[in-house]
């Protein structure tokens, strides 16, 4: 028979709820923490994930999910109204400006739509977008380094360079009439100078008619979601009917991804370790949340337990029983829920500038996210972990009988033992209290372990953050002072070189402990590799159609195809930086030796190529130094022009001069000391500075000039020094610093230590609570008990004596407990970070439990003194009482 009784069973949990208060208030309270403590993480992490990517955008140049690269007007219709397009933006380059103030960053000047302005972050402080044919538009800082003014009209006269990479059309000047300016944003990589479509169409139709190809198209794209760019773009490309794989077809479309996405990222990498240390890292959290409200719940259950055996005499079923324990659940959620949210987003909104501030990212990058995502998955882990941690409690109430209740008691069974003469001492009794309900003591422990543990994982995690090794990857000197050019990765000739008298100045103002330059030849260097090397270095990548294409259009010897070489010289000083892994470099120290040495491409984590890859130690590499060269057209035979396809372009020797070198070693090159760019076929090859100058038979040009400094102060004079010396806009010069990078190590490391730090607070602040409500509840339910022993003999002092003996024996339980679970978990978390992170050392550590010991013995001591005490004003005929 079905009895409808949900209001009576929802009425009685209201009423048990209300008969409760100060427990209500404790459990409401560890809700509302637990709920902070997911409010404030997700607000952390979401909002440091939307700074990240805005500060990524903003160093791209846009925030489009991805770009369909040069396509033709056709191909950027049909692309724009695919069905996953949500929004498109179009922008056709004409040239740029790299002299003068644009040296260091460098201007593109192109039209651009409305969705590709806006996606580029322009947005115009005065004015509008170029419509007429005359029109411009451009940053503040372009304005200032061209000397304009910014106002509506003024005339803008500009000399570029017309083209792009794949064709140079020569220089153009134009006066335009300027429509609108926006702030500059220093993180972008280039000055957006903005024409109207009707000028650069124009332009665009004048060279095509000379002979050249169009104007490059870009197609940039906004999807549904950021989640898996690549695979929705490529799918795209073919439900429009065209393919991006092989570049060479006519209905080829590039696709390109904004890697500034952290979705687009995830996608790419694919790195599963880093998926699970994510998910073990949100089980613990979950952890933590489930055994503070569990504790509670368990310890509240076990205080009424008489009270729902007398439920259960007047006919309340098991079944009924959980339902009231959920009921009384969801309604302390309902309360703790809603503050947790609000206190947890603002704990997020204060602390998530705080942390971005101490990143590389800097406060002009936060992003405090808004996302529904941050408080529905807040509420739902609450929840959740609520539901979960009163289903335990709420069957142990369902299952006891009402006899069984009316005698429970917090006791575990014990062996008999003999009775000391003496009877039992106050601390022996305090002991023994502890192992009456074991299960709540152990909850007790581990919950006030676990922030210990974080803790030591987060000290562990921030100390093991090797700045040598960051410092080893990311600089190889204290400075390296080149040409924009060089830094820019767009060396052209001498002209990107770095002068003697740049040179000699920079010597005078600073003191070295080592110093040297590398230099680079001022034309083309090849090398004759055989052609079943080169066939094993293209297979992976190179169909055999376009493999034919490039063996026809390259000079040949015998069976050896000519390949582009990077070809380095080294002054002396600098070999040292070199990592040798086989053979030796001692002979290259003597200019009069004709040696080289060989340089192997290294991972992220710095491991070296398979060595078979590349020549062996004690071969002969052979070297054609070009000194005049030019493209012909292979079937007349003449000089090629811009009409020649790519597949009849053949390389013309007409003067060079050979030589040969023996490999003498095989060695990694620091990047920040290498040419920063390879050919995809072709070997990197180190040589003596004075024997590649002899060697090369006309000028070569020095690329940087790199020194070490012989203590801190001369590092901090330098370091000045060259601030000042490229500081100018209208300097062609740049420098690295190994400062720079030491403080971008410190912001990375500090930003983990302070988000550890917050969540270990959160964490600790909940088991100090756990703490507290276990004493109380423990207290309080074993007034009865306390009344009696006093009643007789026991006094106050020795009462009081006894429980916080019971405090420090749960807080030296908890350190013992931290001890041991940190020295098991530890090194599990300290290899699985070695694994994500290159610059990672695990070291074991014991600080955390020498910090929070002291703090935990003296809580053992306080909490339950203050406990007592305010149990302690009544009377023990009150109490007994009272309990009757």
């Amino acid at each position: 028979m079905k009895v409808r009784n949900k209001k009576a069973i929802r009425r009685l949990s209201i009423r048990t709820l209300r008969a409760s208060g100060k427990r209500n208030m404790i459990a409401a309270a560890a809700i509302a923490l637990t709920t902070l403590l997911f409010t404030s993480l997700f607000t952390i992490a979401l909002s440091i994930n939307a700074s990240y990517e805005t500060y990524t955008f903003r160093q791209i140049g846009g925030y489009s999910h991805g770009t369909f690269k040069e396509v033709s007007e056709v191909q950027a219709k049909r692309l724009s109204e695919a069905s996953k397009v949500k929004a498109a933006g179009e922008r056709k380059t004409l040239g740029t400006l790299t002299e003068g103030g644009f040296s260091k960053v460098p201007a593109e000047l192109s039209f651009m739509d409305e969705n590709c302005a806006k996606w580029s972050y322009i947005d115009f402080e005065k004015g509008e977008a170029p419509q007429k044919e005359n029109e411009i538009a451009m940053d503040t800082e372009a304005l200032k380094l061209l000397g304009v003014k910014p106002e509506i009209g003024a005339k803008v006269t500009l000399t570029y360079d017309m083209g792009d990479q794949s064709q140079d059309l020569g220089k153009r000047t134009d006066t335009f009439r300027l429509s609108g300016w926006w702030e500059y944003d220093e993180l972008t990589p280039v000055h957006f100078i903005n024409l109207s479509r009707a000028y650069v169409e124009t332009r665009e139709q004048e060279a095509v008619s000379e002979g050249a190809e169009p104007f490059r198209t870009d197609l940039n794209v906004m999807l549904a979601s950021s989640v898996n760019i690549r695979g929705n773009m490529e799918e795209i490309v073919k439900d429009c009917g065209y393919q991006s794989q092989k570049a060479d077809a006519a209905d080829y479309v590039g696709v390109g991804v904004n890697w500034g996405y952290t979705a687009s990222q995830a996608d790419s990498s694919g790195d599963f370790s880093m998926i699970v240390a994510v998910a073990a890292f949100l089980l613990l959290v979950i952890f933590a949340g489930y055994l503070i409200i569990y504790n509670i719940f368990r310890i509240s259950v076990t205080g009424d337990i008489r009270y729902y055996g007398l439920l259960k005499t007047i006919g309340v079923t098991p079944r009924q029983l959980r339902r009231i324990i959920r009921q009384q659940a969801l309604v302390l959620c309902a309360a703790g829920c809603p503050a947790g949210l609000l206190l947890g987003y603002l704990v997020g909104y204060v602390l998530t500038p705080v942390v971005i501030a101490q990143t590389t990212l800097g406060e002009s990058a936060v992003s405090i996210s808004a996302s529904p995502i941050i408080f529905a998955g807040a509420a739902a882990f609450s929840i959740a972990t609520v539901l979960l941690s009163c289903a335990r409690p709420a069957r142990l109430a369902a299952k006891v009988s009402p006899v069984e209740a009316a005698k429970y008691t917090e006791t575990s069974r014990v062996s008999k033992r003999k009775r000391a003469a003496g009877g039992a001492g106050i601390r022996q009794m305090a002991f023994a209290n502890l192992g009456r309900s074991r299960g709540k003591t152990a909850l007790m422990v581990l919950s006030m372990s676990l922030a210990v543990v974080i803790l030591s994982v987060l000290l562990s995690f921030t100390g093991g953050f090797s700045m040598e090794k960051y410092l080893n990857e990311n600089t190889c000197a204290d400075f390296i002072v080149g040409n924009t050019d060089y830094f820019r990765l767009d060396t052209s000739g001498g002209e990107s070189g770095l002068s003697q008298q740049t040179v000699k100045a920079i010597q005078s103002n600073t003191k070295a402990s080592l110093s040297g330059q590398a230099w680079e030849t001022d034309g083309a260097v090849l090398e004759w590799i055989p052609e079943a090397r080169l066939r094993q270095m293209t297979s992976a990548n190179m169909s055999e159609e376009n493999l034919r294409n490039m063996l026809n259009s390259r000079e040949k010897r015998g069976n050896q195809i000519a390949c582009n070489m990077n070809l380095e010289g080294l002054d002396v000083p600098l070999m040292e930086k070199l990592t040798v892994l086989e053979g030796d470099i001692a002979p290259m120290t003597d200019p009069d030796r004709r040696v080289a040495a060989v340089a192997v491409d290294t991972d992220d984590y710095g491991r070296a190529d398979d060595l078979k890859n590349y020549p062996q130690v004690g071969d002969k590499i052979p070297v054609t130094y070009v000194d005049e060269a030019y493209y012909i057209d292979s079937r007349t035979g003449k000089r090629s022009d811009e009409t020649t396809p790519e597949q009849y372009r053949k390389y013309q020797i007409e003067k060079s001069h050979d030589e040969e070198y023996t490999v003498c070693a095989l060695v990694t090159v620091p990047y920040q000391m290498s040419l920063r760019s390879s050919y995809m076929y072709g070997d990197d090859v180190i040589l003596n500075g004075e024997r590649m100058k002899e060697d090369c038979g006309k000028n070569v040009f020095s690329l940087f000039y790199l020194f070490d400094t012989p203590n801190a102060a001369a590092e901090k004079e330098a370091e000045a020094f060259l601030a000042d010396l490229t500081g100018s806009d209208q300097s062609a010069l740049m420098y690295e610093s190994k400062a720079s990078v030491r403080e971008e190590f410190e912001g990375f490391r500090q930003m983990f230590l302070l988000l550890g730090s917050v969540l270990c607070g959160i964490i600790g602040l909940v088991g100090i609570l756990n703490f507290f409500n276990g004493i109380m509840t423990g207290i309080l339910s074993r007034k009865m008990e306390f009344a009696m022993l006093q009643s007789i003999g026991m006094t106050g002092r020795q009462l009081k004596k006894m429980l916080i003996d019971e405090g420090e024996f749960y807080a030296l339980a908890a350190i013992l407990a931290s001890l041991a679970l940190t020295g098991l978990i530890g090194p599990l978390v300290g290899n699985a970070m070695e694994n994500l992170f290159w610059f990672y050392e695990y070291h074991f550590t014991l600080s955390a439990i020498w910090i929070t010991a002291p703090i935990f013995l003296v809580l053992g001591a306080a909490l339950p003194a203050a406990v007592y005490r305010s149990v302690s004003k009544k009377t023990i005929v009150e109490r007994l009482r009272e309990i009757e």
